[in-house]
């Protein structure tokens, strides 16, 4: 069978129109049995867009980061969510969790074809999830694969717990001071065309279940990165994250970073006003 051509990747402004637009989306049929997927095509790779993407972080060993290829996927998967037969609303659903793998660095001048798929709905606990796996191919090769994970909004509103053990940094871990801004995660939004309301308006995201505005999840994820690959000296080619606690704006944070070996390792992002771990992950770097 011959694959379908790819559609243009669609820009940023026509992706926040019609996900802005979703804020009325109902679902009018029962989940999808059979997933979506698309195949989508980029030009090439912005150098100027990429080099402002390695100054916010302070990328210093890469100049096209792991974590970077993540904002064109994302693109990719609000495209796909605006696809009619996507039954959810696009706006306030909670990204839980992500996975990326560089298997090659692809050149900026060159094309890129982006093909990304929706799993089956599943549930965690009693939150329903929705699964995108997404693979980027450069000239017939793979240079890159992944998947991410969001939670539906209306199961995101939890009854507080009496029980909640506090929670510790593992002791393993090398501990650096981090602080979240809104003018950061400001940054970030307008870097990464990802405007999610419950990163940018605490009044809506109270709505959906949170004190106020949170951070980005990837925004935490691209600050690793830099991080461990500062403390590496070397690019990452994988890195996973589980975002498991919301870093509510403004914060402090504690990052941690633990090296296994010299390509391995793990990382926390904790947060101890609340004395809870909201992000980790495991991470793999390039060899020498």
């Amino acid at each position: 069978m011959t694959p379908p051509r790819p559609a243009a990747l669609p820009t940023l402004p026509a992706l926040l129109v019609g996900s802005l637009a979703g804020l009325w989306r109902r679902p009018a049929a029962p989940p999808l049995q059979d997933g979506l997927s698309r195949h989508f095509a980029v030009a090439g790779i912005d150098p100027k867009h990429a080099a402002s993407y390695c100054r916010l972080f302070d990328f210093r060993h890469s100049r096209l980061p792991l974590s970077y290829f993540y904002l064109l996927a994302q693109r990719a998967q609000l495209a796909l969510m605006l696809d009619r037969r996507f039954p959810h609303a696009i706006p306030g659903l909670i990204h839980t969790g992500n996975d990326l793998r560089l298997h090659a660095v692809p050149r900026m001048d060159f094309g890129l074809t982006i093909a990304v798929s929706l799993g089956p709905q599943a549930s965690t606990g009693k939150a329903p999830t929705l699964t995108f796996g997404f693979e980027m191919s450069q000239l017939g090769r793979c240079v890159l694969s992944g998947s991410s994970e969001y939670r539906l909004p209306k199961s995101r509103r939890l009854t507080p717990s009496l029980h909640i053990e506090p929670e510790k940094m593992p002791a393993s871990l090398p501990a650096l001071a981090w602080s979240f801004e809104p003018s950061q995660i400001r940054r970030y939004a307008l870097l990464s065309g990802d405007y999610n309301p419950i990163h940018l308006s605490s009044l809506l995201a109270r709505r959906l279940g949170f004190r106020g505005a949170i951070a980005h999840g990837m925004y935490s994820v691209a600050r690793a990165t830099a991080c461990i690959e500062a403390e590496t000296a070397r690019p990452l080619l994988a890195i996973s994250a589980t975002f498991q606690y919301p870093i509510h704006l403004p914060a402090r944070a504690i990052f941690g970073c633990e090296v296994v070996d010299a390509t391995h390792g793990s990382y926390s992002v904790f947060l101890p006003k609340e004395q809870r771990i909201a992000v980790k992950g495991l991470w793999q770097a390039a060899l020498a």
